[in-house]
């Protein structure tokens, strides 16, 4: 059973290649793209930790308020209950495989995101977009922290 979807959050295309329902709940992977300008809200997962390798470009990674940049082949461990923050304001693609342990990644980001249309762009946010997110949030322990100012 093929449950590959396609939806977009905060600007950036996450493509599902298994969800909850195919792990039995142990994780869900996606295969994200950003433009180049895109920034995850400041947040805080209370029930799930998440994982980012990075495929190609670049993503600066934000955890406790500590930037850290990775390129291709490298990867970071995002643990539940530490604020953190993904941006790739770089101007340039970057292509990166979250996964998310337990899965709650995946049902948040259908009630949190929208299903990509075909051959869509992923643009910044509407408000409707931002005010989806800041409704699902809390349902699935996200807590969303206001933007501090960026890393320099």
């Amino acid at each position: 059973m093929s449950d590959i979807k396609e939806f977009v959050l905060a600007g950036v295309v996450m493509k599902r290649l298994l969800s909850g329902e195919q792990t039995a709940g142990q994780f869900c992977l996606f295969e994200n793209n950003s433009g180049g300008n895109t920034r995850t809200p400041i947040h805080v997962h209370a029930r799930d930790d998440e994982t980012v390798y990075i495929i190609e470009g670049e993503l600066t990674a934000v955890i406790g308020g500590e930037p850290r940049r990775l390129t291709a082949g490298e990867s970071i461990f995002l643990p539940r209950s530490i604020p953190h923050q993904l941006m790739n304001m770089s101007g340039n693609p970057c292509r990166y495989i979250l996964i998310g342990t337990p899965a709650l990644f995946d049902r948040f980001l259908e009630e949190a995101g929208r299903e990509r249309q075909p051959d869509e762009v992923a643009e910044p946010p509407t408000p409707e977009e931002i005010e989806r997110l800041r409704e699902a949030s809390p349902r699935f322990g996200i807590t969303l922290l206001p933007d501090r100012p960026p890393p320099k």
